[in-house]
């Protein structure tokens, strides 16, 4: 388990005028708790179903429930509310939702102009309002862009309430690029919208086909969803960005068997800013870290790929990726490159129900009730031989945030404030240490073994300095805030 421990930080920064958001804690995977999980009917409803569903979802707080994509060949989407909760591991033990509150109708081509540029998965939705109607936002990409030459990625959805009925509007492109804006959807806490640059982000990522042109690595851009109403070309501020050339890992097939963090077979499907703290959250799928990542190859199974797979037909895994929003603002003000910022958290994301689906297809975060709600792709088959329906799981988010743990009590940094060596005490192990300016500027590295070390500041200029501290073996990490006088 990776956990990422605040210890100690002061800050002072006259950019963050609107939100002091080094005071916010950083939120650990354990703050996700279990709150329950609820089925869905497997039937046809209109023009689909949901066997085999994409994935993506968008809460509705209108009618409690959630819209939903269906069987990934129609590209539809139908409205489901959403039952009590049963908190329990036994599929048979859940509620099902026998129909649908509105049927699935498929939306891609029905865009006012077409779909002049052939999208046709759709990668994320929004649940909103507009002019005081229901109303959806959509993001699409192609499938099998072999040119990489798409630009369009959004169309929005006016009277939502009633799909057949809706009113389309033509396809919209968001800056930043087709494979890095056309996937989730999430809200920016109110009180972090003017820090961050806009109401909502949007993000994509690697995993689906053509992959120079996605971000390698989760994305994150800033955008004002008044805009995507009114306007064709919307602009984006970049926060997290990676590229082929750029990736969040450099050894996507993992030859050398080194890479626990991002392969070939990594894709995230969600990613949403946490309220009350400063962390972006991502979720998804990863694979390969173990047995590594192979092509057209035939897995221990029998089993022949198709494409990208790993040779071990169990290293799968559901996955979660970690970012302080500290590093996404120092892209914003150009003090680090997109594709310089790192995780500091990550790994597996242990789900019940995952043992027999196909990993995570999507999220939803309710922020007036703090639970997010993701698809778990074919995890209810006990509806039928060939019956593939998701289920919904639900997490509440931030129950536990603060809570102390052991290894926050036992790791010591100190004197704060330092007039020169700083000491570092802690559990034995191997320890890889960073130390940053308030500009970002990497100032020291290096790796110390034992259970206490030294950092000497002693000819540093007086000021503040970031002190991040990993344990190479438990992967937990310390970030402080040290004050040099």
């Amino acid at each position: 388990m990776r956990r990422v421990l605040l210890l100690f930080f002061f800050f002072l920064n006259p950019i963050l005028s609107a939100q002091n958001i080094a005071e916010l804690p950083l939120l650990q995977i354990d703050d996700l708790v279990y709150e329950g999980a609820f089925r869905l009917s497997a039937a046809e409803f209109g023009e689909s179903n949901l066997n085999y569903a994409q994935g993506p979802i968008a809460y509705n707080k209108t009618n409690h429930s959630l819209y939903i994509v269906g069987h990934s060949h129609d590209q539809a989407i139908a409205e489901f509310s959403i039952p009590e909760l049963v908190k329990s591991s036994d599929i048979n033990a859940l509620k099902m939702v026998a129909q649908p509150l509105q049927n699935f109708t498929p939306v891609l081509n029905k865009a006012s102009g077409g779909n002049p540029q052939g999208l046709d998965r759709i990668g994320g939705l929004f649940a909103t309002t507009y002019n005081g109607t229901p109303a959806l936002v959509v993001n699409a990409y192609e499938y099998y862009d072999a040119p990489a030459d798409n630009t369009q990625t959004t169309l929005t959805i006016q009277q939502a309430n009633d799909l057949e009925a809706a009113q389309f509007s033509s396809f919209k492109t968001f800056t930043g690029g087709a494979g890095h804006t056309s996937g989730w959807i999430s809200p920016v806490p109110t009180d972090l919208i003017s820090v961050m640059g806009g109401t909502h982000i949007t993000g994509q990522s690697s995993g689906i086909p053509i992959i120079s042109r996605a971000s390698v690595g989760p994305s994150a851009f800033a955008v004002d969803l008044a805009d995507v109403f009114t306007e064709n070309t919307v602009p984006t501020q970049k926060l997290l960005d990676f590229s082929l050339t750029h990736p969040l890992h450099a050894d996507l097939s993992n030859t050398n068997g080194t890479n626990d963090i991002w392969t070939h077979l990594s894709r995230v499907v969600y990613g949403f800013i946490v309220p009350g703290t400063r962390t972006y959250i991502t979720l998804g799928n990863s694979g390969g870290h173990s047995s590594g990542v192979c092509y057209k190859c035939t897995q221990n199974n029998g089993n022949l790929c198709g494409g990208y797979c790993a040779p071990d037909a169990e290293d799968y895994a559901q996955f979660y990726w970690l970012w302080d929003l500290n590093d996404l603002l120092d892209v914003k003000h150009g003090t680090k490159a997109a594709h310089e910022v790192r995780p500091y958290a990550f790994g597996a994301f242990e789900t019940p129900f995952a043992e027999n689906a196909w990993g995570l297809g999507g999220g939803s975060y309710d922020e007036s009730s703090g639970i997010l709600y993701v698809s778990l792709l074919n995890g209810d088959q006990h509806q039928g031989t060939y019956s593939r329906p998701p289920l919904i799981l639900a997490y509440k988010v931030g129950s536990t945030l603060g809570d102390e743990t052991a290894f926050e009590q036992e790791l010591q940094i100190y004197p704060n404030p330092t007039n020169g060596i700083v000491q570092v005490k802690a559990p034995a192990d191997d320890y890889h240490f960073e130390v940053f300016s308030l500009d970002g500027r990497l100032l020291q590295s290096d790796v110390k073994s034992g259970n206490a070390f030294t950092i000497d500041m002693t000819t540093w200029a007086n000021g503040i300095y970031s002190v991040r501290v990993m344990g190479m073996t438990s992967k937990e990490m310390v970030v402080a805030k040290i004050i040099k006088y």
